[in-house]
C-alpha cells in the first residue's frame, strides 16, 4: 500500500515535491495484534464457559445415591502400602519368624463383596469362629501360631470378602446391588423403571471411567451411546407413566431433562 502525499502548491504541473509514504507494514501490524487480541479473549471465554459448565455439572452430580456408590480408584487406592505404613508396621514388630514383613491395610470400609451382607459378615467374622473354637479353618497356610486364633482367622475372612480386594468388576456388582436397594419400589424389585434407569447409570459411569484412561477406544465409544440412548428410552417410559416418579428420579441420578429428551450424539472424548 502505497500512499501519494501531496506538497501545498498551486497546480499539478508545477508541484515538484511529491512525497511516497508506505504504510503496509503499520496497519498490518495492527490488524495481528488486533486479532491476537481477540483470539486470545475468545480462548478465555472458552475456558470459563468449560470450567463453569464442570462445576454445574458436579453440583448435578451431588446427590445422595451416586455418593454412595463405591468407585475402583478410591477403593483400590486404600489398599496400597505405603512407605510410611511399612515403617509403622515395621516399627510395631509386625515381622514373621521367616523375617518378612506382614504389612496389611484394613480394608474397613464396611463394604462387602460377593452379596455379603454386613450382619453376614458379623456372623462368619465373629460368631461362627467362637462357636468353631480353635483350628477351625486349616492352618497350613497361616504363618505365624498368632494367626491360627478365631479373632485373627475371621480377620482373614473379613479381608478376603472385603471390596477393597475385589476387583472393577465386583465393584460394579455391589453399585448395581446399591442401585436396586435405593430405587427398588418394593423389596427384590429389578425390573422397575427407576431401577434399571439406575443400572444403566452405573454402567455408564463405569464406561466413562474406562473411556477417560482408554481415549482412542472408538469402539467402547460406540457402545457408552447405546448405553446412554437406552437410559433415555426407559426414562422417557417412566415419564408417560408418571411424571412425578420421573424428575424425583432425574434428581437422584443427576440427571437434566436435556440430557434424556434432547439430541443424544456419540461423543469425542468424556471428560
Amino acid at each position: 500500500m502505497q500512499r501519494v502525499v501531496r506538497s501545498t502548491c498551486r497546480g499539478w504541473a508545477t508541484c515538484q515535491s511529491v512525497r511516497a509514504v508506505h504504510t503496509s507494514t503499520v496497519v498490518q501490524g495492527k490488524r495481528l495484534s488486533n486479532r491476537k487480541a481477540e483470539l486470545a479473549a475468545q480462548r478465555a471465554a472458552e475456558a470459563e464457559a468449560v470450567l463453569q459448565a464442570k462445576e454445574r455439572l458436579r453440583k448435578l452430580k451431588d446427590t445422595g445415591f451416586l455418593n454412595s456408590l463405591a468407585h475402583p480408584e478410591r477403593l483400590f487406592e486404600t489398599t496400597q502400602i505405603t512407605e510410611e505404613d511399612r515403617a509403622i508396621s515395621l516399627s510395631s514388630d509386625s515381622i514373621d519368624e521367616s523375617g518378612g514383613d506382614t504389612v496389611r491395610r484394613n480394608a474397613d470400609s464396611g463394604q462387602y463383596s460377593c452379596h455379603v451382607k454386613p450382619n453376614e459378615i458379623q456372623l462368619i467374622t465373629e460368631v461362627a469362629p467362637k462357636a468353631g473354637g480353635d483350628g477351625m479353618f486349616g492352618t497350613h497356610f497361616l504363618h505365624s501360631p498368632a494367626e491360627n486364633s478365631p479373632a485373627m482367622q475371621g480377620d482373614i475372612v473379613r479381608r478376603i470378602v472385603a471390596l477393597e480386594n475385589s476387583n472393577a468388576k465386583g465393584v460394579v456388582h455391589y453399585n448395581i446391588r446399591r442401585a436396586v436397594e435405593t430405587f427398588g419400589r418394593s423389596e427384590g424389585d429389578s425390573g422397575s423403571a427407576e431401577v434399571q434407569a439406575a443400572v444403566w447409570t452405573v454402567r455408564i459411569n463405569q464406561m466413562e471411567d474406562h473411556m477417560r484412561s482408554n481415549r482412542k477406544d472408538h469402539q467402547n465409544r460406540r457402545a457408552y451411546t447405546k448405553l446412554l440412548h437406552k437410559r433415555a428410552k426407559m426414562l422417557k417410559y417412566l415419564k408417560r407413566e408418571s411424571l412425578e416418579r420421573y424428575y424425583v428420579c432425574l434428581k437422584q441420578l443427576g440427571l437434566t431433562k436435556d440430557m434424556v429428551e434432547g439430541e443424544i450424539l456419540q461423543p469425542k472424548h468424556v471428560e
